[in-house]
């Protein structure tokens, strides 16, 4: 019996796990992503040394002067080494599946252990979509690891499962997670939260703990400060969002982006998630309160209200949810388990109809639904680039917002950029006086192609704002510029002068393949 049930939970994660992989397996697209940007990154850091890389807009010609932090560095050395020297994109993409796949297991595990395989079973098939939402291969996996990591030391030290060396581990781990992305402040909020529920514990009942969980936090504090810009890196999250003069999707919240007729099922996923948590915390504060887990409480409303500030941390929050959410259903239902054979059919169904409600719920949002369902790269995603360099063509280039991380990767240093996907590393006075009124604006745009010295124009031209759309638009209206390239996400212009009259003469596509769509 011990072996069959052994292997049932085998197979049950190994479901789990392939439900993760599902929503998970989407191909690497380069022409909207950040990532062409993080892998050169790391290039200029092994070939050109750090200090432009590090503290300057080093990719742009429009303010290749601007001072910036770059603070997710040692994510582009990462990605560098592993497409260099370990396979390719294909290799990028298994380790970003195996990273995400192990913080999911760090936390399915805690659940298990807080309220048995069917609680945790039936959170995670439900929360899974929301933790696969960030799809995009960025330097936040490596902070859902390593949120993933803190919690399971910090919440096995609180119930005396592990000794106190394992709280050494985690300043080591913060000196890796300062050098890899923004999100390296939740290492001490973590810790924070513990704290504050030992320090509450302990006036009350005299609890222990208290002291080595302080000390552990103060060196991991001072681990923040292990980065090339010292304490200014250390103190970095908290200037990030003070200069944005572009409205970035990922940064607004679910209501916001309702509000503005886009809609996307994980969006009621997460409002669902909310609200359950929530009546799970009160319920449990009203029914059984001596069981009210403070540092759940805290650790939730951090993370619940990062999710709701911006659906760049929905997946973040699914992910810390499911231990807590399993916690504070084992203590409202203590005795909810498997005990028989058929409760794990009824289970098994009862699993089949959640997964099956979801994927009708999900209907043309499913992953497999897409083209680019699958592992690696997107098939041609070099082809506007392998245009421009067939052809000898030469910039300065005037871009939009979305493609600049894709220009960096196959262009420089051939070619700056004249915008990229880091608002930060722009002033709002660029986005707003000059970027913007571009596209808008033909007399600006007239004037500011002139004053950079505009040669050729690429740009996704699915991109979404009003101003982008019209810029196309009045683009292929105009005789100066002649459309020689176009597929389905790339189009490229050239200005008429001598420099491009061969290439115009051989490639040009005519107004009469145009055509405004009303979607």
């Amino acid at each position: 019996m011990y072996v069959h049930r052994k292997y049932f939970k085998i197979m049950v994660v190994t479901i789990l796990v392939g439900w993760l992989c599902f929503f998970l397996f989407q191909q690497i697209d380069l022409v909207t992503a950040d990532l062409g940007r993080f892998i050169e990154n790391g290039e200029q850091i092994f070939s050109r040394g750090w200090q432009d890389v590090l503290h300057t807009n080093y990719y742009s010609f429009t303010h290749f002067q601007y001072p910036f932090l770059n603070h997710h560095w040692g994510t582009g050395v990462v990605f560098y080494l592993i497409i260099q020297k370990a396979g390719g994109f294909l290799s990028l993409h298994l380790f970003a599946i195996f990273l995400t796949i192990t913080t999911f297991l760090l936390l399915f595990k805690v659940a298990k252990r807080e309220a048995g395989l069917v609680v945790a079973t039936l959170l995670s098939l439900f929360l899974i979509p929301l933790m696969a939402y960030r799809k995009e291969i960025r330097p936040e996996i490596f902070s859902y690891f390593f949120v993933a990591v803190f919690f399971h030391i910090l919440w096995a030290y609180r119930n005396k499962e592990i000794s106190q060396r394992w709280l050494w581990l985690l300043p080591l781990l913060e000196i890796f997670w300062v050098n890899l992305h923004i999100y390296f402040f939740l290492g001490p909020a973590i810790i924070g939260a513990f704290l504050l529920e030992n320090l509450i514990l302990w006036v009350k009942n005299k609890k222990k703990f208290l002291k080595s969980i302080l000390f552990i936090g103060g060196v991991v504090v001072l681990a923040t400060f292990v980065n090339p810009f010292g304490w200014k890196g250390a103190f970095h999250p908290l200037n990030i969002y003070g200069n944005y003069g572009y409205r970035v999707l990922e940064e607004q919240s679910v209501w916001f982006l309702q509000n503005l007729n886009i809609h996307n099922p994980v969006f009621v996923l997460f409002q669902i998630s909310l609200g359950l948590l929530g009546l799970s915390f009160l319920w449990v504060f009203v029914k059984k309160r001596k069981d009210f887990s403070l540092v759940s409480f805290f650790l939730m409303s951090g993370f619940a209200f990062m999710a709701c500030w911006s659906i760049r941390n929905i997946s973040l929050f699914a992910f810390i949810a499911l231990p807590i959410l399993a916690k504070n259903i084992k203590i409202l239902w203590p005795n909810l388990n498997v005990t028989s054979l058929n409760k794990k059919i009824f289970v098994s169904v009862l699993s089949l109809i959640i997964v099956f409600t979801v994927c009708v719920f999900y209907n043309r949002s499913l992953p497999m639904n897409s083209s680019s369902f699958g592992l690696g790269l997107i098939k041609k995603q070099e082809s506007a680039m392998n245009f421009f360099k067939d052809n000898d063509l030469q910039g300065p280039i005037f871009n939009n917002y979305d493609i600049g991380g894709y220009l960096i990767y196959y262009l420089f240093p051939q070619e700056k950029v004249f915008v990229d996907n880091r608002p930060e590393t722009y002033s709002s006075e660029f986005f707003q006086d000059v970027y913007i009124p571009m596209q808008e604006n033909d007399e600006i745009w007239n004037q500011k192609s002139s004053e950079y010295g505009i040669n050729a124009i690429i740009f996704y031209w699915h991109d979404a704002t009003p101003w982008g759309q019209q810029f196309l638009i009045t683009r292929v209206e105009d005789d100066e510029w002649a459309p020689v390239f176009v597929d389905d996400r790339i189009i490229i212009f050239l200005k008429r002068n001598n420099l491009n009259k061969e290439v115009i003469d051989k490639f040009e596509i005519f107004k009469d393949a145009f055509r405004v769509s009303q979607n």
